[in-house]
């Protein structure tokens, strides 16, 4: 490899703990040609696929993240300069990678990188549409699935990018006519934003809890003081104007837990109906993974 690439050798700083092949700034690359963009790319596959192995909490998702998306980047720049045996290759190994996915115990990490796994297959479908696609958005919707039961936002950003799929690859044609309206119409009547809402009535309903709590201990506070004020005369049998006071306010106290407690029934009943809902929309994304996979092993038994 000549000295221009020499920052993309897999030896530089390694020892020191810096990563040695990653991209950077893609402005200001080279064009490369196709053998020197897939040594590059299979160093980042390489690294994603044995961080995702470890099975464990010290994986940086982040910097995975990050590092995908350079390789989308790379690949948007047109520097790359990758040909369709290269998509081959490079498409078939970021599948192997995430099919491993749905075996793993622990798939938080897969999870965690599926919106830039979608991303990367987006990108090089705008380019190459020749690739069997099934295994791969079959992996999409798994973990767009997957996202939406763990009620992370990055769902929507996989569907768009499924969305964002040429509609000449046969898979996108099957799901754009049977499913992804579907997705889309649920959408545009707000599921997207339920995470969100549901999110805001569970702050609000602690906030209550909260306030009820204090008002208990307000509460009790005010009867211990006026247990413990005993009058002078034990046979006097007029209430002081103070106690009158004090009994008053223990009973507006009452009032207002007593409304704190509906607004929170309220808001219980609001978290309630739109937990059904997502669990709803949850359930119809899964029969609509399950249908397509299904379809997909009929119409291509090497699926």
């Amino acid at each position: 490899m000549s000295n221009r690439y020499q920052d993309f050798s897999p030896a530089r700083d390694f020892d020191e703990g810096i990563i040695p092949f990653r991209i950077g700034r893609v402005e200001q690359l080279p064009v490369m040609a196709q053998d020197e963009s897939c040594h590059i790319i299979k160093q980042y596959f390489d690294y994603l696929e044995s961080s995702l192995t470890l099975q464990d909490n010290s994986i940086d998702i982040g910097q995975l993240r990050e590092m995908l998306r350079e390789v989308s980047r790379f690949l948007r720049s047109g520097k790359s300069q990758i040909q369709d045996d290269g998509y081959i290759r490079m498409l078939n190994r970021l599948t192997r990678i995430y099919a491993k996915g749905i075996r793993a115990q622990d798939d938080r990490a897969f999870t965690g990188t599926a919106v830039n796994f979608a991303d990367i297959l987006n990108t090089v479908s705008q380019n190459y549409t020749g690739y069997d696609y099934s295994e791969s958005v079959g992996l999409l919707l798994h973990y767009m699935n997957k996202l939406f039961n763990y009620r992370e936002e990055g769902w929507i950003e996989v569907f768009e990018h499924l969305l964002s799929m040429p509609d000449s690859i046969h898979v996108m044609q099957l799901l754009k006519e049977q499913h992804l309206q579907e997705i889309q119409n649920w959408v545009e009547e707000g599921v997207d934003n339920l995470f969100a809402i549901w999110d805001e009535q569970l702050e609000v309903i602690g906030k209550l809890n909260d306030e009820i709590l204090e008002l208990d201990r307000e509460i009790l506070q005010r009867k211990r003081a006026l247990l413990s004020d005993r009058p002078v005369d034990p046979a006097a049998s007029v209430v002081s104007y103070a106690k009158q006071r004090d009994v008053r306010s223990i009973d507006r106290l009452r009032i207002k837990r007593v409304e704190l407690l509906n607004a929170r029934e309220g808001k219980l009943e609001l978290a309630d109906l739109l937990d059904a809902n997502i669990q709803e929309f949850g359930d119809r994304l899964t029969e609509i993974r399950r249908s397509t996979l299904i379809q997909l092993v009929w119409s291509n038994p090497n699926v």
